[in-house]
């Protein structure tokens, strides 16, 4: 008898989920740039690695689960505690629905906040 299954796995790279969440940080409103100051509408101009800076992930043993945290400059007058709650969904529904990947957690620290 011969087995038509064909025995498929994927691995996703890190810097791809490093992207994915850096694109989903940058896309929140109120978020001023990632890391040290890098945002979704300069990519074009300073290149998509910058979009990793800021962001670190680890994974558990089998790279199922996965904990984000995101380093961000708020922008001046943001709802601090509504800009977290907004990056931290963002970042997990979309890694999750992208990669099918298990988001554990997601922690945002606040670098500062951008002067007027």
């Amino acid at each position: 008898m011969v087995s038509n299954s064909i025995k498929t796995e994927v691995k996703v790279a890190d810097d791809t989920i490093l992207m994915i969440a850096g694109i989903a940080t940058t896309s929140v409103e109120g978020v001023a740039a990632l890391g040290e100051g890098v945002t979704f509408k300069a990519m074009p101009f300073i290149g998509s690695n910058s979009l990793k800076k800021g962001i670190l992930i680890s994974k558990d043993e089998n790279g199922d689960n996965i904990v984000v945290n995101v380093t961000i400059v708020l922008s001046s007058g943001a709802d601090l505690k509504k800009t977290c709650m907004n990056i931290q969904e963002k970042v997990k529904e979309s890694i999750e629905s992208m990669l099918d990947l298990n988001v554990k957690e997601v922690t945002v620290r606040v670098a500062k906040i951008n002067d007027i």
